[in-house]
């Protein structure tokens, strides 16, 4: 058995950095620099910080889990029951502290789940609705290989998991954890990404920018998950922050503030405001490169680190720097950027970025 991801208490963890975070735009060389955003994470730590309590009370401490980019958690029944699927491994867990009857409720309420995580609270205990259109349909199917659509499947389903795959684990407070594995099909990520397809496609032909990349992007930071959250406070599919790219997309919208948690959690809304600031990043904070491949691998590791700290790789002047991008071959930009950034998460991400893309260059 794989064991069930471990997260340490959301208090002692160093907070993400910004999926989208922008640096401060410059219209023209020597203009005034408006200031960065900073995350409104406050707010944040104190909810983090009740929701730890409650999980080390009933669970003991090392037995957090929290819903993140890549992963889901849903506790229920006060806390004593909780549901993870991991997106990015394949695998969902649904455990309890309480009797087989909740662990059942988890399951059927789990695998019929629906896509909308507006209105839903990943730090409160409570079911998720079920949905006629779940959102798991096509990524898990029962032992007689059916996809689980409906009640009547998934209640069968949760009863043969119980008589069969039924598993214990003890934890270090002496409780004993009563739980099922459930594998989801080998293609689940592609499963996944289809079903965003039209709205991506929709997003493509408004800003000009290519299917593939957005997919790309979108399997790195959440791996499709609609219900993607980071400890940065970036939300959705495509992990856009409010305070920082949120504000630059309803500036450039004619919009005052920055977008809302269920504005970010709506996909439509979610991947065209990260698709517009790919756009952003292209037209406005890198419009000084001249080679597109060059401008992409930018591009790509701006989503994640800012445009600023990707120019400043090169030289600490913007425009300097883009002189240096342009007098390189493509391939020089890319391992540079790979190797020489000063962030390991801003290197790894356009190696997986890049990677991921080529898997969604004939999707059309």
């Amino acid at each position: 058995m794989k064991k069930l991801k471990k997260y340490l208490p959301l208090l002692a963890i160093i907070p993400f950095l910004a999926s989208c975070g922008s640096s401060p735009k410059k219209s023209k060389k020597g203009s005034k620099s408006r200031p960065d955003y900073t995350k409104d994470t406050n707010g944040l730590d104190i909810l983090a910080g009740q929701f730890s309590r409650n999980i080390d009370h009933i669970w003991g401490v090392n037995e957090l889990l929290v819903a993140s980019r890549k992963d889901y958690v849903k506790y229920t029944d006060k806390y004593y029951t909780r549901s993870h699927i991991s997106f990015e491994d394949g695998q969902i867990t649904i455990e309890t502290l309480g009797d087989q009857n909740r662990l059942r409720n988890s399951i059927i309420h789990t695998l019929l789940m629906g896509s909308d995580a507006t209105g839903i609270d990943l730090f409160a205990s409570g079911d998720v609705p079920i949905s006629h259109n779940p959102f798991l349909a096509g990524q898990v199917v029962d032992n007689f290989g059916r996809a689980v659509t409906n009640v009547a499947i998934a209640n069968d389903f949760a009863s043969y998991l119980i008589q069969n795959k039924l598993k214990t684990r003890r934890l270090n407070n002496g409780h004993t954890v009563t739980y099922v594995n459930i594998p989801m099909i080998a293609n689940h990520v592609e499963v996944r990404a289809r079903r965003y397809l039209p709205m991506v496609r929709q997003a493509a032909r408004q800003y000009g920018i290519d299917i593939s990349l957005i997919l790309g992007i979108m399997e790195v930071e959440s791996a499709f998950n609609p219900y993607a959250v980071s400890y940065a406070n970036a939300i959705g599919l495509m992990q856009v922050v409010p305070r920082t790219a949120g504000r630059d997309i309803f500036a450039r919208k004619g919009y005052g503030g920055q977008p809302d948690r269920d504005y970010l959690y709506d996909p439509s809304k979610n991947i065209d405001a990260g698709t517009m600031y790919l756009t952003i990043l292209r037209d406005e904070y890198l419009e000084g490169l001249t080679n597109p491949t060059s401008k992409r691998y930018a591009m790509i590791s701006a989503y994640n680190s800012g445009a600023g700290a990707v120019l400043r790789v090169f030289d600490n002047d913007k425009w300097t720097a883009m002189d240096r991008i342009n007098n390189l071959q493509p391939d020089a930009v890319f391992r540079i950027l790979t190797t020489a950034h000063p962030s390991s998460q801003a290197r790894n991400y356009l190696l997986k970025v890049n990677k991921a893309q080529q898997k969604y260059r004939n999707v059309r």
